[in-house]
């Protein structure tokens, strides 16, 4: 009884192999689907835009459009001069990072209106103790990179007009300028006439193919009188100018005048009352800082004239305009300045 109870029980020839097969399918089927599904989730939560990069797939390399209007992300492989080959990928900064690139100098950049740092390095391909270090700094605003870029500016600097309307500058081994929204440096390893053709010919691709839309115009570098000006002096303080908090917006171009060398600054201001309270402030805050009132020699400048430790001050408004002289060690030709330049500004309303 027992052995047919057992001879029932065994499996016919070839059921149980039947069975495991079938399920072995299944299971290859189903960690197929799984796997896919994994597949596509990956793709999902990495895709990777090259772009982010400094790599176009669609353009070869040119510069990339951005998701939002008139917006680019300059691809420094592309401004690569002739003879020289990249030394480092393209690097990013934000402001949370920039002063990993700069340290000491990012707030500087950040209180003016910084968006993102883009740099690489290039290396020539037959001397390799020439490179040189691209900065590309997004500003957001004209105003902005002008501001940081004319600042920073070297007094004994060599003015350049390769850039036109653009600013710009050079040092024995680097050049500076502004491109629209761009303040852009290039720093080389060495003084050396080599570096600065290749500096000039990435300034020119810059010029050429990084597009900036069209180019605002600083309206109040045209306000200052041409006469004796120093070519390439101009600035634009944002803030704290001259050290005091209430003078922002301040633009200042400096004149040779006999051996001296003065500066003029204006301002606009929304009105003119608020020019004036601005303009009041600021001759307050040289009085509290030991500054004293001068008699003028021109009448029309009365109670505006002030010493300043040897120094004359002139400080006034002039419809919506705050303008002064800064820092003259002659009085005489702070004042001649200073009519020249509310003349000038009266000759420009009129237009």
């Amino acid at each position: 009884m027992c052995s047919v109870l057992c001879l029932n029980k065994r499996p016919r020839l070839g059921e149980g192999r039947g069975r495991s097969g079938v399920e072995s399918a299944i299971s290859i089927l189903l960690l197929t689907v799984l796997l896919l599904i994994g597949l596509g989730v990956f793709i999902r939560q990495f895709d990777v835009d090259m772009g982010r990069f400094g790599i176009d797939t669609t353009t070869a390399g040119l510069l990339l459009e951005q998701t939002e209007p008139n917006t680019q992300e300059p691809a420094l492989d592309a401004l690569m001069p002739d003879g020289f080959k990249k030394l480092s990928e393209t690097e990013t900064y934000d402001a949370g990072n920039l002063y990993e690139k700069i340290n000491g100098k990012a707030p500087s950049y950040t209180e003016s209106g910084f968006e993102k740092l883009f740099t690489q390095r290039f290396i020539s391909k037959d001397n390799e103790s020439l490179w040189m270090e691209l900065f590309v700094f997004d500003m957001a605003a004209i105003r902005n990179a002008f501001s940081v870029y004319s600042v920073q500016r070297r007094a004994d600097a060599d003015i350049l007009s390769l850039f036109h309307p653009s600013f710009g500058y050079r040092t024995d081994n680097a050049l500076y300028f502004v491109h629209g929204k761009y303040y852009v440096e290039l720093i080389g390893s060495a003084e050396s006439t080599r570096l600065f053709k290749a500096m000039t010919e990435i300034a020119g691709n810059i010029t050429s193919k990084l597009k900036v839309g069209e180019v605002e115009q600083i309206a109040e570098l045209s306000l200052f009188p041409d006469e004796n000006a120093v070519l390439g002096s101009d600035k634009l303080y944002l803030a704290d100018a001259f050290g005091f908090d209430g003078l922002t917006d301040i633009f200042v171009r400096r004149y040779k005048l006999d051996d001296e060398t003065i500066s003029a600054f204006l301002s606009k201001r929304p009105d003119s009352k608020k020019a004036e309270v601005v303009a009041e402030s600021y001759r307050n805050f040289l009085i509290e800082n030991g500054a004293t009132t001068r008699k003028a020699i021109n009448k029309t400048l009365e109670g505006k004239v002030l010493d300043f430790y040897d120094t004359t001050e002139i400080v006034l408004s002039t419809g919506p305009f705050v303008v002064g002289i800064h820092e003259a060690e002659n009085q005489r030709s702070a004042e001649e300045l200073a009519v020249k330049l509310i003349d000038k500004l009266s000759t420009s309303k009129k237009r």
